[in-house]
């Protein structure tokens, strides 16, 4: 009878293959580090794109035919031929004041080559063409066709921002949501970003952790707060020096972006540091710069169980090998409340792993 019992728990268990995809490092038109990219295919015949990885927005899109609308959004973009699918109508999504797309919709195939010579399969999957782009940073990156959104696998509502035409109501705007929902893979995904100059290979994993690049014996996690698109979870303070930021009278939010080469922080807490450091900001940049030959202490900070520290090496950056001057990656966030965005250089420090549906997001230090 035991036996019997183990049997059909095994029978009715899903099994799920992991996936570790390459990232490859995208740069902008200064050839700054600015994110990183997962090659896509799509349709048949299949076509390559170039895609940015993005944990603050939940589309996933390439350029289209309408790009000969503004050319000069479309240099060198490989576009997808709308004719090869099947077009599902047409939505919009504000992410912030500074960034809002209208995309035509449409289903095909999407697929992702994995390191171990497999394919993750996302078929008859929506994806989108633009028709309208207001996102100045897009004509910065260089070699990227569209964007590969991450966020809101965690919320059961309807997504904040998304206009949709009746249809989408009852469809899954994401593949890899789509996918978590009907079993396909493990509800589980991890983003791993060691430094550039660790000879390490960026990687994400759909559908569990990796053991090889993350200390998973240190993980730490933190609770979601389900109702916004973006991962965001409680802080209580951040520290840098003898600088320290705290406010005990709001609940103050953190949340990843792949796509920020910053640490965004409260206004007050970025006034003091640079004065600390006594950074001077570039006018024809609008970066602040320090002393590279400067002593500087790690950023800190403080959730309700956890503590993360942030290396200098990962946040005081050299550009070039003769610079004086190197980059102070921190830069003022932009936007209501008292939030921290947790960008690159957070990320070259620590491997992020979503739990959708428990509602989790880990951090685990990068080996």
């Amino acid at each position: 009878m035991r036996l019997t019992i183990i049997l059909c728990i095994l029978l009715t268990t899903p099994i799920f293959a992991m996936y570790r995809i390459e990232l490859h490092p995208v740069y902008s038109k200064s050839n700054h580090h600015a994110g990183y990219a997962a090659k896509v295919i799509i349709g048949d015949p299949e076509k390559e794109f170039r895609v940015i990885l993005d944990t603050v927005t939940p589309l996933i899109w390439v350029a289209g035919a309408s790009c000969s609308i503004w050319p000069s959004n479309c240099h060198n973009k490989q576009l997808y031929p709308s004719s090869c699918s099947r077009f599902k109508g047409t939505l919009s999504h504000n992410y912030n004041p500074k960034r809002s797309a209208c995309l035509n919709a449409y289903e095909d195939n999407i697929l992702i080559n994995s390191l171990d010579g497999g394919r993750v399969n996302f078929s008859n999957s929506l994806f989108g063409t633009p028709s309208y782009l207001n996102w100045p940073e897009w004509e910065n990156y260089q070699e990227i066709d569209g964007v590969f959104g991450l966020s809101a696998l965690h919320v059961n509502s309807l997504i904040k921002g998304l206009t949709y035409a009746p249809l989408f109501l009852k469809m899954d705007i994401n593949p890899l949501k789509k996918a978590i929902r009907e079993n396909e893979l493990a509800p589980v995904i991890s983003i791993i970003l060691p430094a550039l100059d660790s000879n390490k290979t960026a990687m994400l994993t759909l559908g569990g952790r990796d053991d090889k690049l993350c200390d998973l014996d240190n993980e730490r996690n933190e609770s979601l707060t389900a109702s916004r698109n973006r991962y965001n979870f409680k802080f209580l303070s951040i520290k840098m020096n003898n600088t320290k930021f705290s406010d005990k009278t709001v609940t103050m939010f953190a949340y990843p972006n792949v796509i920020n080469p910053y640490i965004s922080v409260p206004n007050e807490f970025m006034g003091k540091i640079v004065k600390d450091l006594k950074a001077q900001m570039d006018p024809t940049t609008n970066k602040y710069l320090v002393n590279c030959q400067g002593s500087f202490e790690p950023f800190e900070m403080f959730t309700p169980e956890n503590k993360y520290i942030v290396s200098p090496k990962h946040f005081i950056i050299k550009h070039n090998p003769n610079d004086t001057r190197c980059e102070l990656a921190f830069k003022n966030f932009e936007g209501a409340g008292k939030k921290v965005v947790l960008g690159i250089p957070f990320l070259h420090q620590y491997c992020v792993t979503l739990e959708p549906r428990s509602n989790r997001i880990n951090f685990a230090p990068i080996i």
